[in-house]
């Protein structure tokens, strides 16, 4: 059985998820705090990049071209693992300068801390490359199928009915 989340606790970790497109892409890097925890793991499965940290996070994000990606988190699903941890998994649209749309998963290990819940750990999978008409851009990365721990189950789906 999974941990018990209530209908307060997932509709705060939504609200976290909905503020990280409009901290990153309005660029309120005081505010990335408010998204993720202090010592955050941040991977780019693409690149292999990884960053830790809010500070880390804050520079990559000031480091970005004025034109950068516009993030858009969608179909997000709340798991809870018998051992307490929370996981969610959501699809991320992101639109390029020129209108063109790439898309991926952000899968996010959430903890709650004294000011609520936030992000301590994501890994971004693209599932489609940026350039697909391009011969040399890179197939998408995307495990097929999920990994277990990122599969929705119904043991692992909050139970908001008392």
């Amino acid at each position: 059985m999974s941990a018990k989340l209530s209908a307060a606790d997932l509709a705060e970790i939504g609200q976290t998820l909905a503020l990280f497109s409009h901290v990153f892409d309005n660029r309120q890097a005081d505010d990335l705090g408010l998204v993720f925890a202090a010592d955050v793991a941040v991977e780019f499965q693409r690149s292999g990049r990884s960053l830790r940290g809010l500070a880390e996070v804050a520079e990559f994000q000031r480091g970005l071209p004025p034109d950068a990606a516009d993030h858009q988190t969608v179909s997000t699903v709340v798991l809870a693992d018998p051992d307490g941890t929370v996981r969610a998994v959501s699809r991320y649209l992101a639109v390029l300068a020129d209108g063109s749309v790439t898309n991926g998963e952000y899968r996010d290990v959430l903890v709650r801390t004294d000011g609520g819940w936030r992000i301590a750990a994501r890994q971004i999978v693209p599932r489609y490359p940026l350039a697909a008409s391009s011969p040399d851009a890179p197939r998408p990365v995307v495990q097929q199928p999920l990994p277990e721990q990122w599969r929705a189950s119904a043991d692992r789906l909050p139970n908001l009915t008392p």
